[in-house]
């Protein structure tokens, strides 16, 4: 194995990160599609909808959290490859990312959850829609959106910024991947701060743009771990 600006050739961390990168960029912009589609405002609305559509949100939730994982799989490898300058930082983003994807994998079992308890209020006897009715309240994106999520986001979104940083001063990552990572941490965590005061409905439009250029970025930074640690060693 040789080394070669920090991507070990023929590492397979860094071959599986980068396959993670970009699987996590599919699986996520796959899975939050429709999801992200429906208004968490009109509460009513979307309790109609994801109780009809209730395995497809379950099947979309499990497609994010595979993503996010196999995402973090690829920061692994990004993690490891930066050994000396820019070390702290990476390390110290790489924690805050299994701290934000422990928070978003708990999130992800809620959004799994919601739809079961909404079939089961549907399903429920006279006598129990009213414990039926408090589960879905209490599973209900709607509540979550002030406490759980916007931590979620905070963390999450800083652990990127603190990547970046590791890969700029790393000296062979390109600056503008790195720059990007604390481009959206700049974003995400002034965003998962508001979002703690007013919930998310109100910048859901916004944060739909922070997971589509983040996703991007995954991808962007795959396909380059990629062209790296699969080159064949000369």
């Amino acid at each position: 194995m040789t080394q070669e600006h920090g991507i070990a050739k023929g590492d397979a961390l860094q071959k599986i990160g980068s396959v993670g990168l970009i699987l996590g960029f599919l699986l996520v912009t796959i899975g939050g599609v429709w999801p992200l589609s429906v208004d968490f405002g009109d509460i009513q609305t979307g309790q109609r909808i994801f109780g009809e559509h209730a395995v497809l949100l379950q099947a979309c939730a499990l497609l994010v959290a595979f993503g996010c994982w196999a995402a973090m799989i690829g920061m692994a490898g990004i993690h490891r490859s930066i050994v000396e300058s820019g070390n702290a930082w990476a390390r110290l983003g790489f924690t805050f990312l299994v701290m934000g994807m422990t928070l978003w994998t708990l999130g992800m079992s809620l959004d799994i959850s919601y739809p079961a308890a909404l079939l089961n209020l549907q399903a429920a006897p006279d006598a129990g829609k009213e414990a039926a009715r408090n589960v879905v309240a209490m599973l209900s994106p709607a509540g979550l959106g002030r406490g759980l999520f916007p931590l979620e986001v905070i963390v999450i979104w800083m652990a990127y910024a603190f990547m970046g940083i590791g890969m700029i001063q790393s000296g062979f990552y390109p600056r503008w991947l790195g720059w990007a990572g604390v481009a959206l941490g700049i974003v995400g965590v002034p965003l998962g701060i508001v979002q703690t005061f007013t919930g998310r409905e109100p910048s859901l439009n916004i944060f739909t743009m922070l997971i589509v250029v983040t996703t991007f970025w995954f991808l962007a930074v795959g396909i380059w771990v990629a062209r790296k640690a699969w080159k064949r060693a000369g």
